[in-house]
């Protein structure tokens, strides 16, 4: 899939985080500042986030998948966070559900239609039981780093 849009610097473990819009001003934030999105991206992502949920009640630990239009990234990218503590999210297609979601994969596209492929990719990985206790127990960036790369379909 897309190796070439997972960067180290771009892997935080055990963020601590208030709630979703505290994740959303620090990863914006840190995106900016290392030069992956637009001065628009951080309302751009709440704004998005907010019309459409990105919760996936995936068993036994749900996750989001956040992002924002292709018009507010300038280098494509998957940013991969694993909170110290969960946050409430509300899920995907039903915005009345809350999940308390801890592992949170933010993704970058210049083009729209990059996005679908690599959503299926990661929803399928993502309900490996044994792969999500392993995203949960490592315990540095590189680990991490390597199960994201180590995915099924990341590479073709």
């Amino acid at each position: 899939m897309k190796k070439d849009m997972i960067f180290k610097e771009l892997i935080q473990l055990d963020w601590e985080v208030e709630n979703q819009d505290d994740f959303f001003n620090k990863i914006a934030q840190k995106l900016k500042r290392l030069g992956y999105v637009k001065e628009t991206y951080e309302e751009a992502l709440k704004r998005r986030e907010e019309n459409y949920p990105t919760a996936l009640p995936i068993a036994p630990y749900p996750v989001a998948i956040p992002h924002a239009d292709p018009e507010h990234i300038k280098k494509p990218f998957i940013a991969s966070t694993r909170l110290k503590k969960p946050v409430e999210w509300r899920e995907m297609a039903n915005n009345d559900v809350i999940h308390h979601v801890q592992i949170i994969f933010v993704l970058g596209f210049v083009q729209s239609e990059e996005h679908i492929e690599l959503l299926q990719v990661l929803i399928e990985n993502l309900q490996n039981v044994e792969l999500m206790k392993h995203f949960m127990s490592v315990t540095s960036e590189d680990e991490y780093y390597e199960l994201i790369c180590e995915m099924k379909g990341m590479d073709s």
